[in-house]
């Protein structure tokens, strides 16, 4: 069996379905901070959905995962990795990690993916493209996405390479259409 080997950052919350539609059909490497998330994720799939439990914001147990991941399974093919603003050097590091990888960043609703994809180093090696939640109109207001909504928006973007893909609508922080 040669399976795609994917890495799947966040995996246990809300892509936490996206782990398990992917983990269905290919081997995955899922982190994720919470020991029971990560259990209830790993429990679905326990043949092909490996567990990474780290904090990616601390660097050096980041990279020491990663590549013991790589020694166990082979090259990531494809990254899918929510990392927040606030992370550090953890995007950087995934791609360092992932050199020939089709990589889908996903961003959320406050994000700016022009400065997101500027502040990175991406290989020529590498496909990098984006996924940002947004917000559904709800009659006069806006919620945020449901899980289902994100896994699919997901599987869309994966399934036709866009190089950026809004998921909903973007509203300013006064919840207006923005």
């Amino acid at each position: 069996m040669n399976l795609k080997h994917i890495l799947i950052v966040g995996g246990t919350g809300m892509l936490a379905e996206v782990t398990s539609c992917l983990a269905s059909e290919h081997l995955v490497t899922v982190i994720g901070r919470d020991p029971e998330r990560m259990a209830k994720v790993v429990r679905q799939t326990p043949e092909t959905c490996h567990p990474l439990v780290v904090d990616y914001r601390n660097e050096e147990d980041l990279s020491k995962g990663l590549q013991e991941s790589i020694k166990r399974h082979g090259p990531f093919k494809q990254v899918i990795a929510w990392v927040h603003k606030d992370s550090g050097k953890a995007m950087q590091l995934i791609l360092n990690h992932s050199l020939h990888a089709d990589v889908l960043h996903i961003l959320g609703s406050q994000a700016n993916p022009e400065h997101e994809k500027k502040a990175l180093n991406i290989s020529e090696h590498q496909t990098y493209r984006q996924v940002q939640l947004g917000a559904k109109q709800d009659g006069e207001n806006f919620r945020w996405l449901t899980h289902d909504e994100i896994l699919h928006g997901v599987i869309d973007a994966i399934e036709h390479s866009f190089d950026y893909q809004l998921l909903g609508q973007l509203v300013n922080k006064r919840g207006t259409n923005g």
